[in-house]
């Protein structure tokens, strides 16, 4: 579609508002002007207008981004992701809006279980794997390319003009100790906007295109993360060719890579494949055992109702606004059922260590497993909340979360349910590592 005309549809405001009761209301974030979002819907009309005027005479600029710095673990460098202004962030969701109504699938990222799932059909037709890594991805693309990259498809100077404000604006480190001297970002393309994956899917288009259309191998990539798999003879040819396009784009492949036969386990997207298994690497499934052993530490005994409330949701996940959320939603596309059965396991002995056996009554892995391959749209053992009466989210509240309800409307106990499951998406999303 082009780009003028969803400029002319979509920078309206009528759109700006459903776009932000859609997309940006149930994400709030407050950025370095600190308007929250009470304030921001106080002021929604003006903001609007706002973003409609400056967007349409082309001197929109974005306030500088908070900036949140994220552990990625021992011995590596913290992940930087930037917060903008709701302001901003409506904005720039609806620019992301614009721009996959232009791209189409080739600035969408998949969905890392439906990339497990491809690997795991076509890996047994190859001999080979190559991984690499792309080394400060989003902090390493050249800004210039970008633009000349994007100028092919779109011409109009006011979505250019935004889109490089947007990646020219810098962001603080927050808590702000100090004053600091208004500068711009150089390179990179900021972290945590609404933007930030398309564009970087778009810098990467030309290489996407290239590999994916090549049938004697096959071509994934995850963000910085890139996977091929092929046969002996094309093995070195691919690998140089691919390394040197990197290299024409400006960017620096990690030293690190990993690559060898396909009957060698690999890790990708935080599972581990061979010709003949997937499975989940060591640090995930550890990190899912300590995950339910504190629950047992930190959960009074007197408690038991929300022991067994917060234990289910770990194992089965649950369907919110029709996502699905959960370690082994997530972890979906394993075969290794030995796994699952270890962690069942790992949960009854819990159980017996913490003396609770007969008055706790848990699910199981296994099933929740064999309930998301067979019957996931019928299953009742896995929690569709999106399908729960007005009685059964107050019979959750008060009876696990222990909140009184009384003289309180239909309203008051929707926003508090939404609140609070959006805090167990949260706490369950902790469970599932970084994968790239």
């Amino acid at each position: 579609m082009q780009a003028s005309y969803l400029w002319k549809k979509l920078f309206t405001r009528k759109h700006l508002i459903e776009h932000y009761e859609e997309k940006v209301k149930d994400k709030p974030s407050v950025g370095l002007d600190k308007v929250s979002p009470r304030k921001f819907e106080q002021n929604l009309n003006e903001n609007i207008e706002i973003i409609i005027r400056k967007s349409m005479n082309g001197s929109y600029h974005f306030t500088r981004y908070k900036q949140l710095l994220f552990t990625k673990g021992p011995f590596k460098p913290p992940r930087a992701i930037c917060v903008p202004t709701l302001r901003d962030k409506l904005t720039a969701s609806v620019l992301n809006e614009l721009l996959v109504g232009v791209y189409g699938d080739k600035c969408k990222t998949m969905m890392p279980q439906l990339v497990i799932d491809d690997i795991s059909k076509k890996i047994s037709l190859y001999t080979h794997f190559i991984k690499l890594d792309v080394k400060s991805f989003y902090g390493s693309i050249n800004q210039d390319k970008l633009i000349r990259i994007i100028k092919r498809k779109i011409h109009k100077t006011e979505i250019i003009s935004i889109i490089w404000n947007a990646i020219r604006t810098e962001a603080l480190l927050y808590p702000i100790k100090e004053k600091t001297v208004k500068g711009e970002r150089t390179r990179g393309v900021p972290e945590g906007l609404p933007i930030s994956n398309t564009l970087a899917n778009i810098y990467m288009q030309d290489i996407d295109t290239k590999y994916g259309k090549l049938d004697y191998i096959s071509y994934y990539r995850y963000v910085d993360d890139i996977l091929i798999l092929v046969n002996e003879d094309k093995y070195f040819d691919v690998k140089k060719n691919i390394c040197d396009d990197i290299k024409k784009l400006g960017l620096e492949l990690n030293e690190k890579k990993d690559e060898g036969f396909v009957t060698k386990s690999f890790e990708y997207l935080g599972y581990v494949l061979n010709d003949s298994e997937v499975t989940v690497r060591k640090s995930s499934v550890l990190k899912i055992e300590q995950s339910l052993e504190e629950l047992f530490r930190t959960i009074k005994k007197e408690n038991i109702g929300y022991l067994q409330w917060k234990l289910n949701l770990k194992i089965t996940g649950f369907i919110l606004e029709k996502h699905k959320y959960g370690w082994l939603f997530f972890y979906s596309q394993i075969t290794d059922l030995s796994l699952l059965f270890h962690l069942d396991d790992v949960v009854q002995k819990l159980i017996k260590r913490y003396k609770l056996e007969g008055k706790i009554k848990i699910k199981r892995f296994v099933r929740t497993y064999a309930e998301m391959h067979m019957a996931l749209h019928e299953t009742k053992y896995i929690p569709n909340l999106d399908a729960l009466k007005l009685e059964d989210k107050k019979a959750i509240l008060s009876d696990i979360y222990q909140m009184d309800l009384s003289d309180k409307d239909e309203n008051f106990v929707e926003i508090q349910f939404h609140r609070i499951m959006k805090r167990e998406i949260r706490d369950i999303e902790k469970d599932i590592e970084n994968i790239s």
